[in-house]
């Protein structure tokens, strides 16, 4: 007799450059895949995508032990496949996916000019920041974007900021500057250089640290609040704030364990 699985829900952070799907059990991820968003691909391409990542989840669960995925909770910041995602989604688990916005319960008190426009992604960040560290906090999220979400003592939203990512920037001055090779490089603790690639290296990843310690610094001034947290998650974040000034919290998987938490406070 086929023994039932154990519960899940796919969580999915749809970004410019890839997208992560992870089934989720208890607000802890047990299965995760990366690929690209593929904004240009075929229609069918997400589920394509999806469908195999969650026949590879089922697979290594056993015949036995089939996963069961009770719902879908999606944060995208490329409205262009959101269709795409949906109809994906429905296919692969059945299930109509709740999509992130500033129209859900969210517990903050989101303070932005346009709430409709702020990022799902920074919403989701923010709330998981919020319930596993507690307020207030800023959280940094390192991607194609830099992102800073700014959170007070008393769980209001109120703003933050938006930088070009490390690797965005060094392909914006490898495309613009003629003499500077276009080279894949890695994260260095050097401060001076002594050559092309090792300048670069450094204004890419140390000069990031240092605009991130910088813009800490100013927000938590215009903050006035004690006891600031500060938590950062993103594809190459543990190195980079490795080597900022400031000490703060890594969590790969912050935006993921937000998506939960909205997921399961909206009844979804």
């Amino acid at each position: 007799m086929t023994r039932k699985g154990r519960e899940m829900i796919l969580a999915i952070d749809a970004g410019n450059t890839n997208v992560v799907a992870a089934c989720m059990e208890h607000d802890t991820v047990v299965y995760g895949k990366r690929y690209e968003t593929g904004k240009a691909e075929a229609d069918t391409y997400h589920e394509r995508m999806l469908g195999a990542f969650i026949n590879e989840v089922k697979q290594k669960e056993g015949p036995e032990q089939i996963p069961t995925i009770e719902g879908a909770v999606i944060a995208s910041v490329v409205p262009s496949i959101n269709g795409a995602l949906r109809r994906a989604v429905k296919h692969c688990v059945g299930w109509e996916p709740l999509f992130v916005s500033a129209k859900l319960d969210t517990g903050l008190d989101i303070r932005y000019d346009v709430p409709e426009k702020l990022g799902a992604d920074l919403i989701a960040g923010a709330c998981g920041a919020v319930y596993k560290f507690g307020c207030p906090v800023i959280v940094i999220d390192i991607g194609t974007a830099t992102t800073f979400a700014v959170v007070d003592g008393q769980g209001a939203y109120l703003g933050g900021a938006i930088c070009p990512g490390p690797y965005t920037a060094l392909k914006g001055l490898t495309d613009l500057a003629a003499q500077l090779p276009e080279e894949k490089l890695e994260v260095t603790d050097e401060i001076i250089g002594t050559n092309t690639i090792s300048c670069m290296r450094i204004g890419a990843f140390t000069g990031h640290a240092a605009m991130i310690d910088g813009m800490i610094d100013r927000i938590m001034a215009q903050m006035e609040e004690k006891n600031v947290k500060l938590v950062a998650t993103g594809g190459p974040a543990k190195e980079i704030t490795a080597l900022c000034r400031h000490k703060m919290e890594y969590d790969r998987d912050l935006v993921l364990y937000g998506l939960s938490r909205l997921f399961f406070r909206n009844g979804a």
